[in-house]
């Protein structure tokens, strides 16, 4: 064995250490780019999936304020074509709250 073998070995190890340090480096380097990336797709996710919701809930709001506007419209219609049975149903119905909030 000579004396720069040693140093030769010596030599290609902390060639070695350096390059595993830089490689290292990179792969931490590319796991903070991922997980910024990742966030960064979650939440455009996550708003997309948020204004889905809220143009749907928008959607189905309206739709039932529809059906409710036509509802009042047809409840107001019989009210004027049978006003007594209008009432005597307003009359029945305060009767038995009435009724049911006394026992309270």
């Amino acid at each position: 064995m000579s004396k720069s073998e040693p140093d030769q070995d010596l030599a290609l190890l902390e060639a070695q250490i350096v390059a595993l340090r830089d490689d290292i480096a990179h792969i931490a380097t590319t796991l903070g780019e991922l997980r910024h990336t990742s966030a960064e797709t979650l939440r455009a996710s996550l708003s997309a999936y948020a204004e889905a919701l809220r143009m749907g809930g928008a959607a189905r709001l309206a739709d039932i304020g529809e059906t409710a506007e036509a509802k009042f419209a047809d409840l107001t219609d019989q009210a004027r074509r049978n006003p007594w049975q209008a009432l005597a149903i307003a009359g029945g119905v305060g009767l038995l709250v009435g009724l049911l909030w006394g026992r309270r």
